[in-house]
């Protein structure tokens, strides 16, 4: 027997885009429930098909009462956002669905049949010859901004907000059990909102790849041991895993920014330069996972750290693609300050975030620049520069050998010297970068990643603020009780709290971060013009030796 359902609000659709227009008290065949996040599909008694929201109707059971007691709303029902047919299977999460796995199958299969290693990948340590990129490999960060694994985007015209079911929240109407284990708490201890700390801290290792094979080797794979301080005992995760990894952590913590993972590769992908390049890039991602106080705690992170059983494997796995505190309901369970925010005080802060994400997006793109053509200059110009001196003074120094007085020796000797000197001041340029601005950019690009996303991190504490105000505008209205809109108001705080100890965390971690980075540039820079002034030194002291 078709699903039917009745209208408890009426809806005026957009036809050009398959809507349904509905009427209060309309009774509606259900054709389809799973069209796209807060969308079914019907027809009503005039035979008309379309679409119309979910949040609109009630199920019902021919033969009795109503399946659920419809709603007594105070308040007209927001308007929804309008429908864009998805060219693609759409999902309200910004990820692959959690019920299948990358190769399209179920999460029955096993996911050893995915292939990980059909993508590209940049390295940024790759080298034809000891600190001599090619201008391919040494333009891999000034060029390829955004290209790392990203977010999948659904293809319809609903927000953000809407998409990962926030609107379902914010009304209170999201619904889901929280165990101890999930809970997330937010403090203020007078220096603003900070995520509780983990007091169980760790660290994470990931070393000795090696290339492995199946199928009598038809296929073959790079595995990572990666090693938790806490459990001191080794795991093995191909690159794959890792991707498994992030989608499940970007899914579920839609405010919290959980950086790309470096890029794939189609060619290459066994040469050891790329391999210990993706090997660092894995390593910085881990390490950056490990420090945040709610990922490192959650469930998911741990079953990849810790899970050495097959057949456990593939049950946390299947139980990390069904979890219901995804998305919005990822706000269920959050424990915040009673406090109520000052709604004037989270807009400045919110506005302040996306001016200082944008502005330092910005600058980090045109500091990466100007170090990515330092580099190319070490590499290139001032090499080449210092070995046409070394050369022109030794071939002074093979003119003056045709003297063979006593007197002209030792300045013969001494010049030459000084060429060799500057020849080797020159191989010292070519090779400084891996030293000094490899690592700068290397880190640099790390944040790009991370400031890549903020917008959809805004987004979503965007829709909320908006619903807020839309509350209220139907309390003033008289269309919404004052007590529902509180409710709405208490909500948007948690995700308001919840935004602000991310920015906090972020900007903790920014400090130390880029703190350690100039002292390193520095302290590389000061050795190395040192070792500069040294052999300097030394050559000329041979000119006080006549």
């Amino acid at each position: 027997m078709a699903l039917k359902a009745k209208a408890i609000y009426d809806f005026d659709g957009d036809v050009e885009h398959g809507e349904l227009s509905i009427q209060e008290n309309d009774i509606l065949k259900v054709i389809s429930q799973d069209v796209g996040e807060g969308w079914w599909e019907g027809t009503n008694s005039r035979g008309q098909t379309g679409l119309f929201p979910e949040a609109y109707v009630e199920l019902i059971n021919e033969s009795g009462p109503p399946a659920f007691a419809p709603p007594m709303p105070t308040f007209d029902p927001p308007t929804p956002q309008t429908y864009q047919p998805p060219v693609a299977p759409a999902a309200y999460n910004p990820v692959t669905s959690s019920s299948t796995d990358f190769d399209g199958g179920t999460g029955d299969d096993d996911w050893e049949d995915w292939d990980d290693d059909s993508s590209t990948y940049s390295d940024p340590y790759k080298q034809t010859a000891v600190g001599s990129p090619t201008e391919q490999e040494t333009n891999h960060f000034a060029s390829r901004k955004g290209t790392a694994t990203v977010k999948t985007k659904g293809f319809n015209r609903f927000s953000t907000f809407v998409k990962l079911g926030g609107e379902t929240y914010i009304l209170g109407n999201a619904k889901a059990d929280v165990p101890p284990a999930e809970q997330c708490t937010v403090v203020d201890m007078g220096e603003g909102p900070r995520w509780e700390d983990n007091p169980d801290t760790f660290t994470c290792s990931i070393a000795n790849p090696k290339k492995e094979s199946k199928f009598k080797g038809v296929k073959s794979f790079i595995a990572y041991q990666v090693t938790p301080s806490h459990s001191n005992i080794q795991v093995s995760r191909r690159y794959k895993h890792f991707d498994w990894l992030y989608n499940r952590l970007v899914e579920k913590y839609t405010i919290i920014a959980v950086p790309p993972l470096p890029d794939k590769q189609i060619t290459g992908r066994y040469e050891e330069d790329f391999i210990q390049g993706r090997m660092l890039q894995l390593q910085a991602w881990m390490d950056r996972m490990a420090q945040h106080p709610v990922i490192s705690k959650s469930q998911v992170f741990q079953h990849f750290l810790t899970c050495t059983d097959e057949k456990m494997w593939k049950q946390g796995k299947r139980k990390a693609e069904k979890d219901e505190l995804v998305g919005a309901t990822f706000f269920l369970t959050l424990k915040t300050p009673q406090l109520p925010l000052d709604a004037t005080m989270v807009e400045f802060q919110h506005d302040n975030l996306a001016r200082f994400s944008k502005n330092m997006d910005d600058s980090v793109s045109k500091l990466m620049q100007i170090l990515h053509d330092r580099e190319k200059k070490h590499i290139g110009p001032f090499r080449k520069e210092f070995s046409k001196l070394g050369g022109a003074l030794n071939g002074l120094a093979t003119s003056f050998e045709h003297d063979s007085t006593a007197d002209s020796h030792p300045l013969t000797r001494a010049i030459h010297h000084s060429g060799q000197t500057y020849e080797e001041i020159g191989a010292m340029y070519a090779e400084q970068p891996r030293h000094d601005l490899v690592p700068f950019i290397f880190k640099l690009h790390e944040y790009e990643g991370l400031l890549s996303t903020f917008p959809d991190i805004l987004n979503v504490h965007k829709g909320a603020l908006s619903k807020v105000k839309e509350c209220q505008k139907q309390v003033d209205e008289g269309k919404m009780d004052g007590s529902d809109a509180a409710s709405v108001s208490q909500r948007a705080d948690t995700i308001s709290y919840a935004l602000l100890a991310e920015s906090n965390h972020f900007q903790q971690e920014r400090v130390k971060d880029f703190k350690s980075m100039m002292q390193n540039y520095l302290r590389e820079q000061i050795t190395f013009y040192k070792k500069i002034t040294e052999k300097l030194e030394n050559t000329l002291n041979m000119y006080d030796e006549f």
